[in-house]
Order: structure tokens, then sequence, then C-alpha cells
């Protein structure tokens, strides 16, 4: 249902009540903060995680918010619309690689909803999906 969401805001912008605002052009020195959904589900085992993203360059460094678990990784930011992008990212989490996609759509300049799609990873399910809330930090 969020990729019918997502997709009709891109192909129908002036219907949508996200396209008035825009996600930043470059990642390099900036910060989010997201907020995965609350509802537990086996594809959804970080259910309720806050988790801080921090970039520099291609690289990142992901903070999960109440542990001392740090993990670093590279990324690929592209805008799709003004009010839509995707993050392709690569972890070297400690019990093995993963690779997942997280597709944001904005409700406002510094807020909105995103899609996590794992198409890897050392976590079970290996592939999953879910959804949660970005903040991005001033």
């Amino acid at each position: 249902m969020h990729r019918l969401i997502l997709l009709a805001s891109l192909l129908f912008p002036a219907i949508a009540t996200a396209a008035d605002c825009s996600l930043p052009t470059t990642l390099d020195q900036r910060r989010f903060t997201n907020l995965s959904d609350p509802l537990y589900a086996p594809d959804n085992p970080n259910a309720g995680r806050m988790v801080q993203l921090s970039f520099a360059g291609n690289q990142y460094r992901l903070d999960i918010l109440g542990t001392d678990l740090r993990i670093g990784g590279s990324y690929r930011y592209q805008r799709l619309a003004p009010h839509v992008a995707e993050i392709q990212m690569t972890e070297a989490h400690p019990a093995g690689p993963a690779h997942y996609t997280l597709l944001l759509s904005c409700q406002t300049d510094h807020q909105g909803r995103f899609i996590y799609t794992q198409h890897d990873g050392p976590i079970a399910p290996r592939q999953r999906q879910n959804s949660g809330r970005w903040t991005l930090q001033p």
C-alpha cells in the first residue's frame, strides 16, 4: 500500500499532499532520526526501534538509539522527484553485510515516511520490508 501511495505522489504530485515539500539534493553532512513502525511482525523484528543516520561523503553511520551499537556503511542517494528519494545502502553489520533501500517521501521539508526494504542481510528474515517516519535534523 505504501508503494502505491509513493508511486501516486511521484506520478501525480499535484494531488499529493506532500507535493509542496522537497528532500535535500545531497545527504553529505546531514543527519536523520528514523522511527520504525511500532507493530511487531516476523518481517519487522526491529519494530519501534529508533535510529540515527549520519552521512558524510558516501559513508554513513547508523546509531541504534538506546544501545551501544554503531554500524557503518556506504550509500548512494538519488532524488527521484523533489518529494521522493531513494537511498541504496550497504551496511557492515557485525553479523554480516546487509543490503537495503530506504524509499523516502516527504510530508514537510524536514519530516516524512520511509519504506525500508532489506534485499539481503544477517537478521532474519533476510528479505523483508517495513516502514516508519524520518526526521531530518537541522
